[in-house]
């Protein structure tokens, strides 16, 4: 691991032939996205070629469907604004929150060039959890820098509850589940493959259970809950797992450091997002009361 942190491998060129696509298909597809985004005058900045070639391959390289979806990944600050206010890497008020938790993509990809993101909570005493200031950690500064950093057909997170406290779980209500759905769905298109709960005490098994009576289908059916080690293996393999849970990775606690190396290096991204004017009534899809209605209608719960 270099001085400059984890390094993602990834292999544009696969993932692209997945799709039927090479390298001047790709940049086609960019230059068509680009020249809609400066035909109309609401957008608050003109997108990198990376985070464009990002959304397409989350899209499926659907052009529509990367369109709503950057369309939407600035959009969505104006209706959750707490998540995406002072909780960029090196803010001071998010210090705790990663102290608490891990949430750590691995270098390698799968054969099926996924990448596998470890999520737990650290052995730490806690003064107090903040639950939007976790969902920020994982759902948007981990996602958000991996947007620069990684292709890959789709994530498998596995989630260690072996240190959570009843307190933590007790955080985890509906409405923080569903908040985490409208992200996943409206700005990262559903490219979450599976989710692997391993260490799942009596009180974490309540959380993975509001989880899948909160999300819809397309994501319930992707939770799995493992007894041991050796099932997870099953789905995941064992070689490119950290050596604490039978790989042969350095340990989750040395590559989490190499990751907090390479987030506080976008240390001037996320301040420019954060400083963002992204209002713009202009928004024909999206104008900030339409969004706030859609956004309200979609939080609504109806849980047993």
């Amino acid at each position: 691991m270099s001085d400059s942190g984890i390094v993602l491998i990834t292999d544009p060129n696969k993932i692209w032939a997945h799709f039927g696509k090479n390298k001047d298909n790709v940049i086609r597809d960019i230059t068509s996205i680009k020249y809609w985004i400066k035909s109309n005058n609401y957008f608050p900045e003109i997108p990198d070629d990376i985070m464009i070639q990002y959304f397409l391959t989350i899209c499926n390289f659907s052009i529509e469907r990367a369109k709503q979806c950057l369309d939407m990944y600035y959009a969505v600050r104006t209706v959750t604004p707490e998540l995406f206010t002072n909780t960029s890497p090196t803010s001071i008020g998010m210090e705790s929150t990663y102290e608490q938790m891990t949430c750590c993509p691995l270098p390698d990809l799968t054969k099926n060039l996924e990448r596998i993101i470890i999520f737990k909570m650290n052995d730490v005493e806690l003064d107090m959890f903040d639950v939007t200031k976790a969902t920020a950690l994982t759902y948007v500064n981990t996602f958000e820098v991996k947007m620069w950093e990684d292709l890959c057909l789709g994530e498998k997170i596995v989630v260690d509850f072996k240190n959570m406290k009843i307190g933590q779980a007790a955080a985890l209500g509906p409405k923080v589940f569903r908040r985490i759905e409208f992200i996943l769905e409206k700005v990262w298109n559903l490219h979450l493959k599976e989710i692997h709960c391993i260490n799942v005490s009596t009180y974490a098994e309540k959380v993975v259970q509001i989880c899948k009576a909160v999300f819809k289908n397309t994501l319930s059916e992707k939770i799995f809950t493992h007894k041991s080690i050796e099932d997870l293996h099953k789905f995941i393999p064992k070689e490119i797992l950290p050596k604490e849970y039978g790989g042969s990775q350095k340990s989750l606690s040395e590559l989490n450091d190499g990751w907090l190396k390479k987030l506080r290096q976008y240390k001037d991204r996320f301040a420019a997002l954060e400083n963002m004017d992204i209002f713009n009534a202009n928004r024909p899809e999206f104008g900030t009361n339409n969004l706030a209605e859609y956004y309200g209608n979609y939080m609504k719960i109806d849980v047993e």
